[in-house]
């Protein structure tokens, strides 16, 4: 019978937890390492419509990409998700940062997905991708990101340089402007960046497009229960979806 400790073992096999950084929190975060394990779902955040879906299909484990509990939790009650689970015996394993990071994790599959070419991880602390787009223009690389992620309008920054070497970090990633440039790319591509970080990239001659932290991450959600279905053969894997968030145009 699989365990949920053969399933974090797993995970820690081809995204190490403990590669995370200092201020995540990743690994089982609720629940009983020891517990059998039938039907697992994949969601990119434990919401109260995760935990509903995955009594619905009767799963013991929810793997998720961010941290059920991330800051220090001064209650636990009826309101919050990680009683939820406490009380429906659902156990969860969240790999944040470390899944960031990882090879074939969150930032690869978003390259794979915008077809870009020799791909390789930069700085900090090698979460990031930067490589090579076919696209010759900005406005061609603003159409392949919302046809590929399904989306109908993005923000981005035009400093009318055309993109060449495209720097991609899912989720939040109006943090590291300077690594960016530093690493040789003329484009961002992240999640969400604060509004003084935008008009830092502008300011800087980086070109920048924000197409939403959901759009960006939950395409690895499909890989990550992919890869669980083929090596837990006798466990069913099931997906939740969140309803996205609207992006708005800048």
């Amino acid at each position: 019978m699989i365990t949920v400790n053969d399933v974090y073992e797993y995970i820690d096999s081809f995204a190490p937890f403990s590669s995370a950084l200092s201020f995540d929190n990743v690994g089982t975060l609720v629940g009983d390492r020891n517990s059998n394990v039938k039907k697992i779902v994949c969601a990119l955040d434990i919401t109260k419509d995760a935990v509903v879906f995955a009594e619905k299909v009767g799963a013991e484990l929810i793997v998720s990409h961010h941290p059920v509990i991330f800051d220090p939790l001064k209650s636990v009650c009826s309101d919050n998700v990680v009683y939820s689970l406490c009380r429906k015996g659902i156990n969860a394993i969240c790999a944040h940062t470390n899944l960031d990071a990882a090879p074939g994790g969150v930032n690869d599959v978003l390259c794979s997905l915008l077809d870009l070419k020799n791909v390789e991880a930069f700085e900090p602390e090698n979460i990031a991708r930067i490589g090579d787009t076919q696209d010759g223009s900005l406005a061609q690389l603003l159409n392949t990101t919302l046809i590929k992620l399904g989306l109908t309008n993005v923000n981005y920054v035009d400093c009318g340089k055309t993109p060449k070497k495209i720097a991609v970090i899912g989720g939040s990633g109006g943090g590291y402007i300077d690594e960016v440039i530093s690493a040789g790319a003329d484009t961002l591509i992240t999640g969400e960046m604060k509004h003084n970080q935008f008009i830092e990239a502008k300011a800087k001659g980086l070109n920048v497009i924000v197409a939403g932290h959901f759009e960006t991450e939950y395409p690895v959600i499909p890989v990550l229960a992919d890869k669980l279905t083929k090596q837990f053969e006798s466990v069913e894997v099931h997906i939740f979806r969140e309803p996205a968030y609207n992006v708005f145009s800048r």
